[in-house]
This record gives structure tokens, sequence and C-alpha cells, in this order.
């Protein structure tokens, strides 16, 4: 895997890559949702990552590592599956009921709960200057966010509040496990069983007649959606293998940033599907304060 010095470079570079994916995101879930029901399209999106993770493996000869697990590991593994399938349903769920900028908001819960989880479950230190870091990342978030806080408090979004938490509490969990799994099994197999999983536990629910009044322009949207799944969680995952998990924690406290802005660029290509988001001056100063204090907590000691 190289020496520590490279591993911490590798781990920042493809938490990076995880933002970008995971801040564009909620822009083609967006759109997508406009022609599919939540279910029908998390089912579908784990169906593609699942059949393009399967032939990664195949290529790889991977599929022996499962043999090494024991009883208490495979139950870890389906804990993991069910807490990444929920996520993603109540993920949905959750944006049905708000703007993609205010599920930021709330789904930004997610790394914070996972970078805890690291200090506390795997004892992950940090200094003085990462702690200061992520004061940074808490108090520019408090600034990037006063306009869409002031309107999630002003609204009745107090069920949408509720369902996001229990997204970012699912999703802290399986990332947690994911850690946990991967010295016995790679992060490519560790998310083949769970979008086999997934896969095969939502096939139920799905409605396929759907797609029989999806657009062309929804269809791309739901087409990236799907390579998302295995771009986001194959970089994510490996960033793990890479940096320690209270780190990729704090580089994903940008994506919020970066979704609000690729919001508005989408905004104005697509103004029929989306609305464009205000940013103020103060959030601008939130900005920096979330940009540099990120950069601050992933600094080695």
């Amino acid at each position: 895997m190289g020496n520590t010095q490279n591993n911490w470079k590798i781990g920042l570079i493809l938490s990076l890559v995880t933002v970008l994916f995971w801040s564009t995101l909620p822009v083609s879930l967006k759109i997508s949702m406009s022609a599919m029901d939540a279910w029908t399209l998390t089912w579908l999106r784990f169906l593609f990552a699942a059949l393009v993770t399967s032939v990664l493996l195949l290529l790889k000869k991977r599929y022996h590592q499962f043999l090494t697990l024991n009883s208490k590991e495979w139950l870890w593994l389906i804990v993991a599956a069910t807490m990444l399938v929920a996520n993603y349903l109540l993920f949905l769920y959750g944006l049905e009921m708000t703007s993609p900028a205010n599920a930021q908001v709330f789904i930004q819960m997610a790394p914070l709960l996972m970078t805890l989880g690291g200090v506390l479950i795997f004892k992950e230190s940090f200094s003085k200057i990462q702690f200061f870091g992520a004061s940074l990342i808490v108090v520019g978030m408090a600034f990037f966010f006063k306009d869409q806080l002031t309107q999630i408090l002003n609204s009745d979004f107090s069920l949408g509040f509720a369902v996001m938490f229990a997204a970012a509490l699912t999703w802290a969990i399986y990332a947690l496990i994911q850690k946990k799994l991967a010295s016995k099994l790679s992060s490519q197999t560790i998310l083949l069983f769970i979008y086999l999983f997934a896969s095969l536990s939502l096939l139920g629910g799905i409605d396929t007649v759907q797609f029989q009044h999806v657009s062309n322009t929804q269809w791309w949207a739901v087409a990236y959606a799907c390579v998302n799944t295995v771009g986001a969680y194959t970089a994510f995952a490996e960033a793990l293998n890479y940096w320690q998990a209270s780190r990729v924690g704090m580089v994903l406290a940008m994506t919020p940033v970066f979704t609000l802005l690729f919001i508005n660029v989408f905004a104005g290509i697509f103004p029929d599907l989306l609305d464009h988001e205000t940013i103020s001056l103060i959030g601008y100063l939130g900005i920096g304060f979330i940009v540099s204090g990120s950069m601050l907590a992933s600094l080695k000691k």
C-alpha cells in the first residue's frame, strides 16, 4: 500500500473525489425523482453498482475473500448493508420533504458523526490544530447555512429533519463498519455484498411502469446517479483504507459547500427542474472557514 506519507496523500485525494461525487448527487437525484419514486430509483442505482462491481471483482478474482469471514463478521457485513440501504432510502424521502440545499444541511451530520465515531471507537487522536480546524468547520457551517437554517427553523420541516438525521446516523454506522471490516475484505468486496444485498432486498417494491414516462434529461440524471453510486463509494471506501476515518470525515465536511455551488450552476441550465439557492456575503465567509478548517483538520501531526 506504500509508505505512510503516501497513504495520507492518497487518502486526501480519494476523499476529495468523494466530495466531488456527493456534491453533485443531490442535483441528479432531485431531477431523477421528478420521474420515478425513491424506492425504484434506489434499486436501479444498487443494481447498476452490483453489475459493475461484480465484473471488476471477477477480473481481480477476489471472491475468495468471503470465505475468510467468521459468523460475527458476516453479521457485521449484513448490518453495514442494511444501514446503507436505509441511508439511501431515508435521504431520498428526506429530499422529497425539502430542497437539495436544506438536505445537505441535515445530512452533513453524517461525516461529523463518523468523525466522532472514529475518535471514540477507533481511538483516533486529534492534535490541537486539528481540533481548531474542526471548530472552524462548525463555525463555517453556521455562517454558510445561515439563510437555509433560518428557513428550516421558520418552516414545518421537523419531519424532514428527523428523516435526515436518521439518514445521517445510518450512514455513519455503515462507514464505521466499513472501516472495521477493511482488514478482512477489500473495499470493493464489501461494497459488492452491499450492492447485491440491496438489489435483492428492494426488488419486491419497484415499479418499472414509470420507465415509460422518463424524459431524456431525466434518464441522463438517473444514469449519473447510478454511475455516482459506484464512483463515490469506491473512492470513499478506498479513502478509509489509506486514511483515518476522522480525517476523511473532516474533508467530507466540504461537501455541502460544493453542493450549493453545483445547484446554482445546474439551476441556470435546467431552470424548470431546479431553483437557485442564494448565497449571502456571510455565506461566502462560511465557505472560507469550512475549506480552511477541513485542510487544518486533515493535516498529519
